[in-house]
């Protein structure tokens, strides 16, 4: 504990850590634009993306720390939108990401169809109403309401509709699919309906893919004297890609702003003066959006042995703050979040630490799993924008990005020092 307490402060009488503001916006502009392609399977924008962020940990003067190379290459299956993707009700055409999305796992659906608006429970339709034809279920506003089971039974579709459109109220929310030919389901905004819709035209041309090829993206910074010790540092860089031709998601705070902290911290731990003792591995996963992909690999194939992993620290949403963050893994690792907790304390950086226990929602999944203590932070508050076109570089506040990288620089420092 007086070890502890000295290197609190030692941490907090040093100047608060550099953090380059120009540099990280040039991170988040570069992998949020078109050219990327929202880091997804269309045009390999997830490859490029990786490209580019080994370029970057070699500029910051880190260490290929995949057996001397700088990926880890594997595959998983993903069904993508390279092409057309269309939508419209009665006489309107509808926006791409903005007035509709597809379900992801749709194969490809063209056509004109009959729309009929359910208002009742599924025993009360039969199969000559329904077959062939898109089903509208509206519960914004209508005063219609179906409960979850009710949903599912709709979704497995026991009288062959052709599909459903599924009207939600203010936020269009998209993912990845690592499977096709489901039921296909249009969402629509609420504002697109216009009156009683007898008609939809639908123009998806989906692809799927069973061995998406795609790489983990890894560099290290050699301890200055345990450098068989290791602390990890990892950030998913994919996100969701294109849904046709026209809708890109570009995933400015999921996870751009994860990537840009891990390479400014890169940046920061490359220093001689700030060099610790542990080594420290840099990781930018691939196929977080499809499931934990990359991590879950990882931890089947590790460069470096899992035991030897002191602590792991993965990040994620970070561009915002205004509620401070959210560590998960907090009830866990009870020893560790006390050390995050009191340097927040002393630094002032966040104004409130959330706790949160188990959760497999992130990369850190799989390797607390397999016994290496990890955490994973997010900021709270702020813009909502997330899974959607939304996500953009442009309103991306980066409220509290500055003291952010102030804990976690020092946390990671705590971390990776002998004590």
């Amino acid at each position: 504990m007086r070890q502890f307490l000295l290197l609190v402060f030692l941490l907090n009488v040093c100047a608060l850590p550099a953090q380059d503001s120009l540099y990280t916006r040039a991170i988040l502009k570069e992998l949020t634009s078109e050219k990327y392609n929202g880091r997804g399977y269309v045009k390999n924008g997830d490859c490029k993306a990786a490209r580019y962020i080994a370029k970057e940990m070699k500029s910051a003067g880190l260490q290929p720390a995949m057996y001397g190379k700088w990926f880890q290459q594997f595959s998983f299956p993903v069904n993508t939108f390279p092409s057309a993707v269309k939508c419209r009700l009665g006489n309107r055409e509808l926006i791409p990401g903005v007035d509709f999305i597809v379900d992801p796992g749709m194969s490809t659906l063209i056509g004109d169809f009959q729309v009929v608006t359910i208002n009742r429970s599924l025993a009360a339709y039969s199969a000559a109403e329904l077959k062939g034809k898109f089903i509208l279920l509206d519960t914004v506003g209508t005063g219609f309401h179906l409960d979850k089971e009710d949903l599912q039974a709709w979704k497995k579709n026991p009288f062959g509709a052709a599909g459903m459109i599924f009207v939600q109220a203010k936020k269009l929310t998209w993912s990845v699919s690592t499977t096709d030919k489901k039921f296909p389901i249009v969402e629509v905004l609420k504002d697109v309906i216009e009156g009683e819709i007898t008609t939809i035209n639908v123009e998806v041309k989906a692809k799927f893919i069973p061995d998406y090829k795609t790489a983990n993206v890894a560099g290290y910074i050699p301890g200055s004297t345990q450098p068989d010790s290791f602390v990890f540092i990892t950030a998913h860089y994919d996100h969701l890609g294109r849904m046709g031709t026209e809708a890109y998601f570009p995933g400015a705070n999921d996870n751009a702003s994860g990537v840009s902290m891990l390479l400014n911290l890169g940046r920061y731990f490359t220093k001689p003066e700030n060099r610790p003792s542990y080594s420290l591995v840099f990781v930018a996963f691939a196929g977080e959006e499809a499931g934990l992909r990359g991590s879950a690999y990882y931890t089947q194939q590790p460069v470096v042995p899992l035991n030897k992993i002191r602590f792991l620290l993965n990040l994620d949403l970070l561009g915002t703050g205004d509620d401070g963050m959210m560590v998960v893994n907090a009830t866990e690792f009870p020893a560790e979040f006390s050390i995050f907790d009191s340097l927040n304390t002393a630094g002032g950086y966040m104004p409130k630490l959330g706790k949160r226990g188990k959760a497999a929602n992130s990369d850190h999944y799989y390797f607390s799993e397999k016994g290496v203590p990890s955490f994973f932070c997010y900021t709270l508050g702020g813009i909502s924008a997330y899974h959607d076109v939304l996500d953009v570089e442009k309103t991306l506040p980066l409220t509290r990005y500055k003291e952010a990288f102030g804990l976690l620089s020092r946390f990671i420092a705590a971390m990776a020092s002998q004590h």
